[in-house]
């Protein structure tokens, strides 16, 4: 088959369907640079590398946006300010308040679909290549690691939603919801298929791709997560716990020894902690605006002051780390390591956090947008710049671990505590006692979750699976009641005139 005919077979077989993700999912000025053109015919694998990288400049563009934080924003880390007060009922898990929900799901659904689209065209593309299997194997692997992530992120904010891949594209707009159990079991299919073909290491340049590794760690979270809510198929967590062991005994990662490092630009790709991340990049069109996003107006700052933290978050995470202090070190506690890391306090120009406009914490994390944007310390001058976003670390595989390995055998091993306390040491938190019931031994290691990836996106998930959403709401908003419905976003309204199968979910 010739290269030409190789392309044109492809278009024909996936026109209608990538016209439909992309028609309904991003405006056609946009750089659709993950679109198969006719100057791509795939002679090489390089072009494959080409087409491929295209995805990451959505993810980029919409963990660089407010989007994914403000859509799990009913967890305890996330505080709307009063500048985007319309965003409230989400922080509020009363979505049906909102004007316009679509603003955030929206965004949400066309990214995260848009993806999908590029994977099942590279498979498509594939299949139909006579280049060498073996060359074109890591493609794959790449290829259904993003499509499992996509999905996995999909049907934990909207539960059941069309599982389209490469086999029937064509007929997106019309796919019914697919089971939660079957898209977990695509997930499964495609993470597994992609940890015995993703390359075991990547260069820095290449760091934004996934490994094994990374396969092989969020398959370990993906067990855990089918363990709890909807699933609840409690098998899952044995084998979260040894699929998260192959990566705590075998693979190249540690934890970073000082917590603030990690959120540094200098740091983002010379660290051992990340196993998978997003990193943007202002002169190839990935950027971001959230290091200016997460900054107050005021202060010397130069921020938007969209989102931040809440002081009682703050509190509580004070709180957690004195709690197997001695009496003695309670009264000498100042912020710890963790604290320093995640939030910032004080402006440039040494304003306290507590006299802004809303009084509220600022966020730390993603507050380095590189030297283009001042860096960490410096103001905010520009609206986009080159902020970075680990999507799993390290810490989070010892806590997988820790939590399957106690929920699996009933109680805690040696090596669960092990595992949390690596997280907990390198922070300076004493270690847990030993004898812990695997109750009291469950609930630190989800409290461990709660401080360690505040505003990484993990919390509201965690909510979830676990359905805690009535004791959060209960000691931030004891007035809101909940219900099933509020473990689930609408799906945007938006989006439902095109995908003609999906159904909204019920409550909304």
């Amino acid at each position: 088959m010739t290269h030409n005919k190789l392309f044109f077979r492809i278009a024909a077989a996936s026109a209608g369907a990538l016209m439909l993700l992309f028609s309904g999912c991003i405006s056609l000025d946009e750089d659709l640079r993950g679109q198969p053109t006719s100057d791509k015919f795939f002679s090489r694998v390089s072009d494959f590398d080409s087409y491929v990288k295209g995805m990451y400049t959505y993810m980029n563009t919409m963990y660089g946006s407010d989007v994914p934080y403000i859509a799990g924003a009913a967890a305890e880390d996330v505080y709307v300010t009063n500048w985007v007060a319309r965003w409230k009922p989400f922080e509020e898990a009363n979505i049906n308040a909102a004007t316009n929900p679509d603003e955030v799901t929206g965004d949400l659904w066309k990214f995260y679909y848009t993806v999908i689209g590029i994977c099942n065209s590279t498979l498509q593309i594939v299949n139909a290549s006579d280049l060498p299997a073996q060359d074109l194997a890591p493609i794959v692997g790449e290829a259904k690691f993003m499509r499992a992530l996509m999905y996995f992120n999909l049907t934990r904010f909207f539960r059941e939603v069309p599982l389209i891949t490469e086999e029937n594209q064509a007929l997106a707009a019309t796919e019914k919801d697919a089971p939660v159990e079957q898209i977990y079991a695509k997930i499964i299919s495609d993470l597994q298929d992609a940890e015995v073909s993703l390359p075991e290491d990547r260069s820095q340049s290449e760091k934004m791709r996934p490994t094994m590794w990374a396969a092989k760690a969020l398959l370990s979270k993906v067990y855990l997560t089918m363990a709890g809510y909807p699933l609840n198929q409690t098998q899952y967590y044995a084998l979260a716990r040894d699929k998260a062991n192959e990566v705590i005994q075998n693979g190249p990662f540690d934890l970073e020894d000082n917590f603030f490092d990690l959120w540094l630009y200098d740091n983002r790709l010379t660290n051992d902690e990340f196993i998978f991340a997003y990193y943007c990049n202002y002169d190839s069109g990935d950027r971001s605006y959230l290091a200016r996003a997460v900054r107050p107006k005021e202060g010397g700052e130069g921020g938007w002051y969209d989102w931040c933290s809440s002081e009682q978050y703050l509190n509580e995470m004070r709180a957690y780390e004195q709690e197997y202090m001695t009496e003695e070190q309670k009264a000498s506690y100042t912020d710890g390591e963790r604290v320093t890391g995640t939030f910032y306090l004080t402006c440039i120009d040494g304003t306290s956090y507590q006299l802004t406009e809303d009084g509220q914490p600022f966020v730390g994390k993603w507050r380095d947008g590189g030297p283009r944007n001042n860096g960490y310390w410096g103001a905010a001058t520009i609206n986009n710049s080159d902020t970075f976003y680990p999507v799993i670390r390290f810490s989070e595989v010892l806590l997988i671990y820790a939590e399957a390995a106690n929920m699996a055998e009933g109680g805690p091993s040696d090596a669960a505590y092990d595992a949390i306390n690596r997280v907990r040491t390198r922070v300076g938190l004493p270690e847990l006692p030993a004898g812990m019931s695997a109750a009291d031994f469950d609930r630190q290691v989800l409290n461990e979750r709660k401080f360690e990836f505040a505003f990484e996106c993990h919390r509201w998930s965690d909510i979830c699976r676990r359905q805690l959403l009535p004791e959060v709401m209960k000691a931030y908003y004891p007035e809101i009641t909940v219900d099933e419905h509020n473990y689930w976003l609408p799906k945007p309204y938006s989006q439902l005139g095109i995908w003609t199968g999906t159904v909204q979910n019920a409550g909304y």
